[in-house]
């Protein structure tokens, strides 16, 4: 008897884990769009630097806006094999809020590019952050805890740095 329910207690078990392994390892729907978004958003942090780079004359806004191209691009290629896996097509494009953001900054010079630019850059830095932490808390994907860990740290990185070049020029 004692042998009948240990192999009945063995076959559900082993019956279940393909379904326990798949609920621990799935990608939820809020983590495809976070995918999605998080591309979207790198490949308009990128456009908005590289103009940045080509516009400022001030130094360490041509430095940040340098470090945001290495760093965004590095985050795209880091989330690509997690976007695959999860089923999701990389976007190729910015989202239509950066668009928007880098149409209004590519018709500025001078100090009025470099104000509007860092003030853009505060932002969508901090709103950034508070994304990634959101989905790092509410995922239940490792693939997903470890890519938000990672970018996580990038983004706090280029937070404190525009902070500290806003504080600079004064602006809150």
């Amino acid at each position: 008897m004692k042998l009948h329910v240990a192999a009945l207690a063995t076959a559900l078990l082993v019956a279940n884990v393909p379904s326990l392994v798949a609920q621990a390892g799935a990608f939820s729907d809020k983590d495809r769009s976070f995918l999605k978004e998080a591309t979207e958003d790198n490949l308009g942090e990128i456009k908005m630097a590289e103009l940045a780079v080509k516009t400022t004359k001030n130094p360490e806004i041509k430095a940040f806006a340098g470090k945001m191209i290495v760093d965004h691009k590095a985050l795209i290629a880091g989330a690509k094999p997690v976007a695959v896996k999860a089923g999701v097509t990389p976007p190729t494009s910015t989202s239509a809020k950066a668009e928007a953001e880098y149409l209004k900054l590519k018709v500025l010079t001078g100090e009025t590019f470099d104000k509007s630019y860092v003030k853009t850059m505060v932002s969508d830095h901090h709103d950034d952050a508070t994304k990634v932490k959101t989905e790092h808390d509410t995922t239940q994907n490792a693939d997903m805890k470890k890519l938000t860990v990672k970018a996580g740290s990038v983004i706090e990185g280029h937070t404190k740095m525009i902070d500290g070049i806003a504080a600079k020029m004064g602006i809150q």
